[in-house]
């Protein structure tokens, strides 16, 4: 029987972490908090600004911004899928701030007109337990393709794309190799192997890393933190490449003028927040500034972030009829 893990937030945890003082910056955020702490942190030090953060998944937090716009709870959303930021920009959810610290950034992490800003980007990755795939017998998989192997069934755990940025990528990423059609037919295969779809997208390394999972679907930067935590997992990136996502930050529509999100924003650019940032990402986009994976090049395919935005809830309302009814 496959099982499907939920995320439960309580509403007064809920209230409390929306709510912010009247002289604080409010922020959405996907990142965990081990990330945004120190990140907040080292910004309020350097810019005197004090900010509150809210963590919603990736969907969670533009369907949130969504319903609520014009008049959203955070000014900043500091940590989204570029995917989704293009999808608010087309919808004229976001202000322009053009920042002078993003200046030497390569324009393809850019907007033109200063409406987002890459300041990371990651890519999806395999959590394999060494100790459990030699228990099980198993081979450990170096392709997609292994994946759908009958070797692996109740083996894998992964994130629900429905609610998961990170699982989102992996789909449509496949979309973009196989084509729809095949791209179906392969997680059709897959299901049948998924032992448990998650809500986070750290779950699925954790779960790995435990030895409760042998294979979890999940991202480089959990897989590079539960290997130095000294867990028996290895970080595989399938030989058919992986697809790469922007993590974005944007002021929302309405609150660009505001000096102290803009600071929050030039903050992120400079040097000093770019340096902050490579200690908890494996990539960042600022040259010379050197993240988690030292001097690694992952096979990243040719991924077309607007084709994923445009497509998302098509995709993720057939995954629903398909693999969660």
């Amino acid at each position: 029987m496959k099982i499907k893990l939920m995320s439960i937030l309580t509403g007064s945890a809920f209230a409390l972490a929306a709510c912010s003082d009247d002289d604080s910056v409010s922020i959405y955020t996907h990142n965990v908090e081990d990330e945004m702490n120190p990140m907040v942190s080292a910004m309020e030090e350097e810019t005197g600004v004090n900010a509150d953060f809210l963590n919603l998944s990736s969907e969670e937090g533009f369907s949130r911004a969504e319903a609520e716009f014009p008049e959203v709870g955070a000014e900043v959303h500091w940590g989204q899928l570029h995917s989704l930021a293009l999808l608010a920009q087309e919808e004229d959810m976001l202000g322009s701030y053009e920042s002078p610290e993003w200046e030497d950034v390569p324009d393809e992490f850019k907007d033109p007109e200063g409406e987002w800003y890459g300041w990371s980007y990651w890519y999806n990755e395999l959590a394999v337990n060494t100790e459990l795939v030699d228990e099980l017998g198993l081979d450990t998989p170096t392709s997609w393709e292994d994946l759908i192997d009958p070797q692996y069934e109740g083996e894998i755990v992964m994130p629900d794309p429905s609610v998961s940025g990170t699982a989102y990528l992996f789909v449509s990423t496949m979309m973009q190799m196989l084509g729809e059609e095949e791209a179906w037919e392969y997680f059709e295969q897959l299901d049948q192997n998924v032992g448990q779809y998650v809500e986070s997208a750290d779950v699925p390394g954790q779960m790995a890393a435990q030895g409760e999972y042998a294979i979890g679907v999940t991202w480089d930067q959990a897989v590079n933190d539960f290997m130095e935590e000294g867990y028996p997992i290895e970080g595989v990136v399938p030989d058919e490449g992986v697809g790469y996502d922007l993590d974005v930050i944007f002021i929302y529509e309405g609150y660009e003028d505001n000096e102290e999100v803009q600071e929050i924003i030039d903050f992120v650019g400079s040097e000093e927040g770019m340096e902050t940032a490579a200690e908890h990402r494996s990539m960042v986009t600022k040259p010379d500034v050197e993240g988690t994976a030292g001097d690694t090049e992952p096979n990243l395919i040719d991924y077309d972030a607007l084709w994923a935005a445009e497509n998302r809830q098509e995709i993720q309302d057939e995954w629903e009829r398909r693999f969660n009814s």
